[in-house]
């Protein structure tokens, strides 16, 4: 069973965060912080049966 709560940090304001992505989301897609309310950049790719999260300034300086 795949996980579906991940732990990130927001690259703005450096809050540790804990955020839900469904089992069969993959890909990139954009998600505001819920302290800091700037918008992440959220990549969701496989490592072999793991998914692998990373959250990324999403104002279009990445």
């Amino acid at each position: 069973m795949d996980q579906e709560l991940f732990d990130v940090t927001c690259p703005y304001c450096g809050e540790g965060l804990e955020i839900y992505i469904e089992a069969d989301v993959h890909g990139d897609f954009v998600q505001d912080c819920e302290i800091c309310c700037n918008p992440w950049l959220v990549h969701v790719a496989r490592n072999g049966r793991e998914r692998v999260v990373e959250v990324t300034p999403g104002d279009g300086r990445e």
